[in-house]
């Protein structure tokens, strides 16, 4: 790949909002998660599988960089090397065209060379907000599988949100046009919650996701500095990997919204059917809670292993909500976000993050500088 510094603007976010739209990007998805309905059927920890992919990703991308020549490699100083890194990392590894890698490859278990999970994938009648009759998108869009990973229970777009979204504020923070601070980052995703992609599209507030976004930030903060990067840059030029990196450096309780719990707006008037809509899904999470706690004590041990085979062993297509998306509802979620853009200054910035190129801002000048840490060993792609 070559640096390419252009003086030109991003195209305008009021187009990205109509064509995620309307393709069905994943700024459309907002996928949630039931983390109460089958909550009796015991995961298998992932940690080490998702740790593992993902050393395995750092490493090719690694191996790639230096598998330019040497004199090239001179002529990136650290900053620009650093730029080359995270256009490939991101490009290749953390999405693909419209959903999380991490999340899609979890939910379908049929991505190419990745481990097997153990997730729970759920059809959208089955879910809580269904029950309750709540939004269109979390009634009957798809779901985020559930998965285990470092002894928490989530949904797996927490790991979107941890390796995708986090990596547009993350970008941010590195760009001397944003003046963006740590603590700005918490509450630009506290906008996106209360806005549009939260709020206005499927009426929770997810503060489990912020806390994926947050920690996020801080795994890609520790790739080239910190007091332990995980990457540091031998003397001819070449990245060499100085640690092995694992999820669960990053995973908190947090991220189980039993426990970190969501917020929830059916409608944005304080309507008598919004307030009862709210206490229908809180009523029905606390009964299919207690149902699950109850089906721990009363199924054998051959009954539960029976039912988890059959839960685990199910591939619901992740796209089969655009069949089920009538167009005239994407064309008023079009018309809803872009008058919300529009309008609103605070998620009008926040959408100014999530760009169609996040690694391609006006000049690499604007990137703030970084100096990566020297290593006198040499390069050893094991």
């Amino acid at each position: 790949m070559k640096l390419v510094n252009t003086g030109r603007p991003s195209k305008p976010v009021l187009v990205l909002v109509v064509v995620l739209l309307l393709a069905g990007g994943r700024e459309l998805s907002a996928s949630e998660s039931d983390l109460w309905t089958y909550a009796h059927i015991p995961l298998s920890d992932s940690s080490a599988l998702v740790s593992s992919q993902l050393q395995n990703s750092i490493q090719a991308v690694i191996d790639t960089i230096n598998s330019r020549s040497i004199e090239e490699l001179h002529s990136l100083d650290d900053t620009a090397l650093e730029f080359v890194f995270f256009t490939e990392f991101k490009s290749r590894y953390i999405r693909d065209l419209t959903w999380g890698m991490f999340e899609k490859c979890i939910g379908t278990n049929s991505c190419r060379g990745w481990p097997k999970f153990e997730r729970i994938q759920m059809y959208p009648e089955e879910s809580v907000y269904y029950a309750a009759r709540w939004r269109f998108i979390p009634s009957r869009f798809h779901l985020a599988s559930v998965v285990q990973v470092c002894g928490i229970r989530m949904g797996a777009d927490k790991l979107t949100h941890f390796f995708d979204d986090a990596f547009h504020y993350f970008n941010a923070l590195r760009s001397k046009r944003n003046k963006f601070e740590p603590e700005d980052i918490r509450q630009l995703s506290l906008t996106f919650e209360e806005t549009y992609m939260g709020t206005r599209l499927t009426g929770i507030i997810s503060y489990a996701d912020i806390e994926a976004n947050l920690a996020g930030v801080q795994f890609y903060s520790e790739f080239f500095t910190g007091n332990s990067p995980m990457i540091g840059r031998v003397q001819d030029g070449r990245l060499k990997l100085l640690r092995k990196p694992d999820i669960c450096d990053y995973v908190s309780e947090g991220y189980d919204e039993r426990i970190l719990p969501n917020e929830f707006t059916y409608s944005l008037l304080d309507t008598t059917l919004a307030r009862q809509r709210k206490q229908d899904l809180q009523r029905i999470i606390t009964a299919r809670a207690k149902y699950s706690a109850y089906r721990t004590s009363a199924l054998s041990a051959k009954e539960l292993q029976a039912q988890k085979k059959m839960i685990l062993a199910r591939r619901i297509p992740m796209t089969r909500w655009q069949s089920d998306f009538p167009k005239i509802r994407m064309v008023g979620h079009a018309a809803g976000m872009t008058a919300q853009w529009i309008f609103d200054s605070s998620f009008r910035r926040v959408s100014n993050l999530f760009g169609f190129d996040p690694l391609k801002p006006r000049k690499l000048d604007d990137r703030i500088p970084i100096e990566m840490r020297p290593v006198e060993q040499g390069y050893s792609s094991q």
